[in-house]
């Protein structure tokens, strides 16, 4: 009996770990630092992004990020700008770029 009940318990958190990667995604930034934004639909694209600082985000290329609609939806932007790596600024020319289509 004690058996069966560790069995389900571990599939369940099983089952839970996999709903919360394909619900979420997971951006990593320098110092261990990390966000966690809600996807809108369940998928394993796009979970985890690593961000590490301004230079990279500089050679990915902001309008490369915000052309993910996935990203973009969950609000990516306002998260490189709380976390100082973009400015206010910039993210409104990089999604005016990529609304407009010239990126």
């Amino acid at each position: 009996m004690k058996d069966q009940i560790i069995k389900y318990l571990f599939i369940g958190a099983l089952g839970y770990a996999v709903y919360f990667i394909m619900s979420s995604h997971i951006i990593y930034f320098s110092g261990g630092d990390f966000a966690i934004l809600k996807k809108e639909k369940l998928t394993f694209n796009n979970t985890f992004n690593n961000y590490k600082n301004r230079k990279e985000i500089q050679y990915i290329g902001l309008d490369n990020i915000l052309k993910n609609e996935d990203l973009r939806a969950a609000g990516v932007g306002a998260v490189l700008v709380e976390k100082g790596l973009i400015t206010e600024e910039e993210l409104e020319a990089a999604e005016e770029r990529v609304d407009s289509g010239d990126y």
